[in-house]
């Protein structure tokens, strides 16, 4: 079974159990500003109505972009914390992927072939982040 994440968009986190070729379990949740708070609990939700546990994950995906500098990065570290505490492979997944759930699970699969181990995944965000910029 693998967990997705995705954090990519700033109003919601959607997150997904995978098995095969399709969706056992999916959970969406509005989350504006507030993805910090909500991921982790969203994930044990889920995984406890599935009846199963991280134990179970053979792998998670998560989505690295484009998306909203903070959003982002509370998904991929998530992501990446739970792949390395749990010693499984961290498969990295843009957004355009996400949109399309044929060509998402194409993706993944294609990817868990290639990745046995664990290796840190960055965000991609498509565009220098513009909290440094001086205002002007």
């Amino acid at each position: 079974m693998i967990l997705i994440i995705n954090t990519a968009d700033i109003q919601q986190i959607s997150i997904g159990l995978v098995k095969g070729e399709k969706f056992l379990a999916t959970k969406q949740l509005s989350a504006k500003y507030r993805q910090a708070e909500k991921l982790l609990p969203m994930i044990d939700c889920l995984l406890a109505e599935r009846r199963s546990d991280l134990s179970k994950l053979k792998a998670i995906a998560v989505v690295v972009g484009p998306g909203p500098f903070t959003a982002l990065r509370v998904g991929i570290v998530t992501a990446n914390s739970l792949a390395y505490a749990l010693g499984i492979p961290l498969i990295p997944v843009k957004m355009a992927s996400w949109q399309d759930e044929k060509k998402l699970m194409a993706d993944i699969n294609s990817k868990i072939k290639k990745i046995k181990l664990f290796k840190i995944v960055k965000p991609y965000y498509g565009q220098e982040p513009n909290i440094t910029k001086k205002v002007e």
